[in-house]
């Protein structure tokens, strides 16, 4: 599924109906979807509500639930909204660039893990993709979601990630 398919199914539900109706200043912050096995198409979207917190539906194919309010972190980024109009490509293109970069640039790192989560970032609605390998390294890409162009990437160890936070 792609978002569009994923907000459909959301909106069409009755837990995001029930939810809307008091929360009618939320607004869709970001898309995250891990992509293993266990969490094949199943897709979390956040929504930014203005006491500072985020309410967050976990989407699929056969159910939709809600997760119940959670305090944000705060920093010094304003949460943004994410309008699904902005995100034309979809994920399979995305990762796509994503994959080529990975192969490209570090042919022998194994992934363990890879997710995404798609938000607007400083204006613009971003992919931003993580492959987390077996060295305990991570390269993140961010890619753009209007025409698939890469913006960013990087690449570090775990402990390296540890010492920017």
């Amino acid at each position: 599924m792609e978002l569009k398919d994923v907000l459909r199914t959301l909106e069409q539900s009755k837990e995001y109906s029930a939810w809307r109706k008091e929360h009618a200043k939320s607004f869709l912050a970001h898309a995250f979807l891990l992509l293993d096995e266990a969490n094949k198409d199943t897709w979390q979207l956040g929504y930014y509500n203005p006491e500072d917190t985020i309410t967050t539906f976990v989407v699929s194919a056969k159910y939709v639930e809600i997760i119940p309010d959670q305090e944000i972190l705060r920093s010094d980024n304003a949460i943004l909204e994410l309008k699904p109009e902005d995100v034309v490509i979809g994920h399979e293109s995305a990762l796509k660039t994503a994959k080529e970069q990975h192969v490209l640039q570090h042919p022998r790192e194994i992934p363990l893990k890879t997710f995404f989560i798609i938000q607007n970032n400083e204006g613009k609605a971003i992919y931003n993709i993580t492959y987390f390998f077996q060295s305990m390294k991570t390269l993140n890409l961010k890619i753009d979601a209007k025409d698939g162009k890469l913006l960013s990437q990087s690449f570090q160890t775990l402990m390296e990630f540890d010492k920017k936070a």
